[in-house]
Protein backbone atom coordinates (compact mmCIF):
# COMPACT_ATOMS: atom_id res chain seq x y z
CA UNK A 1 0.00 0.00 0.00
CA UNK A 2 1.85 3.05 -1.16
CA UNK A 3 0.55 6.60 -0.03
CA UNK A 4 1.74 9.81 -0.76
CA UNK A 5 2.73 11.69 2.82
CA UNK A 6 4.51 15.22 2.88
CA UNK A 7 7.12 15.92 5.77
CA UNK A 8 5.97 18.99 7.69
CA UNK A 9 7.87 21.15 10.24
CA UNK A 10 10.70 19.46 12.18
CA UNK A 11 10.83 16.87 9.60
CA UNK A 12 7.35 15.10 10.46
CA UNK A 13 5.06 13.23 8.40
CA UNK A 14 1.70 11.89 9.24
CA UNK A 15 1.50 7.92 8.38
CA UNK A 16 -2.36 7.51 6.95
CA UNK A 17 -5.15 6.27 9.31
CA UNK A 18 -5.54 2.88 7.54
CA UNK A 19 -1.25 1.44 7.52
CA UNK A 20 -1.95 2.60 11.55
CA UNK A 21 -5.02 0.55 12.07
CA UNK A 22 -3.19 -2.43 10.12
CA UNK A 23 -0.41 -2.47 11.83
CA UNK A 24 -1.98 -1.20 15.58
CA UNK A 25 -0.11 2.39 15.48
CA UNK A 26 -0.99 4.84 17.66
CA UNK A 27 0.04 7.57 19.86
CA UNK A 28 3.11 7.24 21.51
CA UNK A 29 4.06 3.91 18.89
CA UNK A 30 7.12 3.69 18.04
CA UNK A 31 9.07 2.99 15.02
CA UNK A 32 12.73 2.20 13.95
CA UNK A 33 13.91 4.66 10.77
CA UNK A 34 15.95 2.73 8.16
CA UNK A 35 17.86 4.68 5.38
CA UNK A 36 18.18 2.69 2.51
CA UNK A 37 19.55 4.98 -0.39
CA UNK A 38 16.47 6.68 -1.40
CA UNK A 39 13.88 4.81 0.68
CA UNK A 40 13.01 5.28 4.22
CA UNK A 41 12.27 1.88 5.72
CA UNK A 42 10.09 2.56 8.66
CA UNK A 43 9.67 -0.64 11.39
CA UNK A 44 6.69 -0.99 14.10
CA UNK A 45 9.05 -1.92 17.41
CA UNK A 46 8.03 -2.11 20.94
CA UNK A 47 10.24 -1.15 23.90
CA UNK A 48 11.44 -2.67 26.61
CA UNK A 49 11.93 -0.87 29.56
CA UNK A 50 15.37 -1.12 30.58
CA UNK A 51 14.11 -2.22 34.01
CA UNK A 52 11.98 -5.15 32.63
CA UNK A 53 14.59 -6.64 30.33
CA UNK A 54 15.63 -9.02 32.88
CA UNK A 55 11.99 -10.78 32.47
CA UNK A 56 12.18 -10.96 28.55
CA UNK A 57 15.99 -12.13 29.47
CA UNK A 58 14.83 -14.98 31.23
CA UNK A 59 11.44 -15.62 29.34
CA UNK A 60 13.18 -16.58 26.07
CA UNK A 61 15.92 -18.49 27.65
CA UNK A 62 13.12 -21.03 29.07
CA UNK A 63 11.72 -20.69 25.54
CA UNK A 64 14.91 -21.96 24.17
CA UNK A 65 15.39 -24.83 27.22
CA UNK A 66 11.80 -25.52 26.25
CA UNK A 67 12.37 -25.97 22.61
CA UNK A 68 15.68 -28.07 23.07
CA UNK A 69 13.80 -30.59 25.42
CA UNK A 70 10.90 -31.17 22.61
CA UNK A 71 8.37 -29.13 24.68
CA UNK A 72 5.55 -26.87 22.75
CA UNK A 73 3.25 -24.30 24.30
CA UNK A 74 0.72 -22.30 22.35
CA UNK A 75 1.17 -19.41 20.24
CA UNK A 76 -1.90 -17.89 22.48
CA UNK A 77 0.19 -18.67 25.81
CA UNK A 78 3.02 -16.78 24.57
CA UNK A 79 1.35 -13.99 23.33
CA UNK A 80 -0.42 -13.93 26.89
CA UNK A 81 3.31 -13.75 28.58
CA UNK A 82 4.62 -11.13 26.70
CA UNK A 83 1.58 -9.27 27.09
CA UNK A 84 2.06 -9.43 30.82
CA UNK A 85 5.33 -8.60 30.31
CA UNK A 86 4.50 -5.69 28.40
CA UNK A 87 2.28 -3.93 30.68
CA UNK A 88 4.67 -5.29 33.87
CA UNK A 89 5.67 -2.10 35.77
CA UNK A 90 8.60 -1.97 38.09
Amino acid sequence: MEKLVKVTTNNQVAIPAGICRRLHLHKGSYLEAEDRGYQIILRPVRVVHEENYKDYERFIKEGRRQAKRGETVSWEVVKKQISRLARKKS
